[in-house]
């Protein structure tokens, strides 16, 4: 399980010509990975879908500068959540969007943030 110490949007962007906020992750746990989600409007999931997760494995001691010009991104979307003895993968992955949709006042940023590109 992926434990969330931070979580801020970072930009607006399009995924497959949808708006999308593009969401930086900071673990709560030492061993795991930064993360960067894209989050889209969804009607069927409290407003909102995970529609793709990147790693980000570079060591900020030594790459302090944020770029996506080298191999630390990873895409995970599809194996980011293995499943436990009492979890699935597809309950995993619902627990970290609930988790991440409660975390601070990212839901309400994220509302603020998707009106504003209909203005």
């Amino acid at each position: 399980m992926y434990y969330i110490k931070d979580a801020k949007i970072r930009r607006m962007m399009e995924f497959d010509g949808a708006p999308c906020a593009e969401v930086g992750v900071l673990p709560g746990a030492v061993s795991d990975p930064a993360l960067l989600v894209y989050i889209v409007e969804d009607q069927r999931e409290e407003g909102y879908e995970i529609v793709r997760i990147l790693t980000n494995d570079a060591d900020t001691s030594t790459d302090w500068f944020d770029n996506n010009m080298h191999e630390a991104f990873k895409d995970v979307t599809s194996s980011a959540f293995t499943g436990s003895m009492i979890m699935t993968p597809e309950d995993e992955r619902s627990k970290f969007q609930r988790e991440l949709m409660t975390f601070g006042d990212l839901k309400r940023q994220l509302e603020q943030h998707f009106r504003n590109l209909e203005s």
